[in-house]
């Protein structure tokens, strides 16, 4: 067999960038995960979160964001218009996406991005759970804080909700509160430990 050298370097440059494929393939999803002992990148609006997470060090701690704009219509009357960077607003109804976390997983915050500049009005997030029964859970909800501009608002579920993918769906329901421009839904992300 005949190899060249150059392939076998490029052939060695893939396995050993093998595990950097997967963790950004991560990110590419909505994802960012830390492990016990690598800490998780906080942002400077996650004290919250990075509060849990240093109460419990040996726990690995994980954040799933859904953008607005990838959400789905609640009912077939709901109206939206995507205005850019990832956000809609809404001129009626609500919007929503499914969470696709690990079976057991915990989860301890859910936190909302907006824009309200509306001081009557505003952007509502919640973690809702479904049994296929008709039955459903609404787990927390969070709302905008009114005339802020851009922002993000978090609850802490307590006790945090354990995901069980046999006998519930989750997921996370937005609704904008007035139909101005002024307001708009960016997204949610929920931070969550798995066991």
């Amino acid at each position: 067999m005949n190899v060249k050298p150059y392939g076998l370097f490029a052939c060695v440059a893939l396995l050993t960038a093998g595990p950097c494929l997967a963790h950004d393939s991560d990110h590419l999803q909505g994802m960012a995960t830390a492990t016990a002992g690598q800490p998780l990148a906080f942002g400077p609006d996650d004290a919250l979160e990075s509060g849990i997470a240093a109460a419990s060090p040996l726990v690995t701690w994980k954040y799933y964001f859904v953008p607005a704009a990838a959400m789905v219509r609640r009912s077939s009357s709901d109206v939206s218009n995507y205005v850019g960077g990832g956000c809609i607003s809404a001129t009626s109804g609500m919007v929503v996406s499914d969470i696709q976390i690990e079976d057991g997983a915990s989860i301890a915050v859910v936190r909302l991005y907006y824009k309200d500049t509306d001081a009557s009005n505003s952007v509502t997030a919640w973690l809702t759970s479904y049994d296929a029964e008709g039955g459903y859970i609404d787990h927390g909800s969070v709302s905008s804080d009114a005339a802020t501009g851009y922002g993000n608002k978090a609850v802490t579920l307590s006790p945090p909700v354990v995901v069980s993918n046999s006998g519930r769906s989750y997921v996370l329901n937005l609704r904008q509160l007035g139909t101005s421009t002024s307001m708009q839904m960016c997204g949610a992300r929920v931070f969550y430990s798995i066991p």
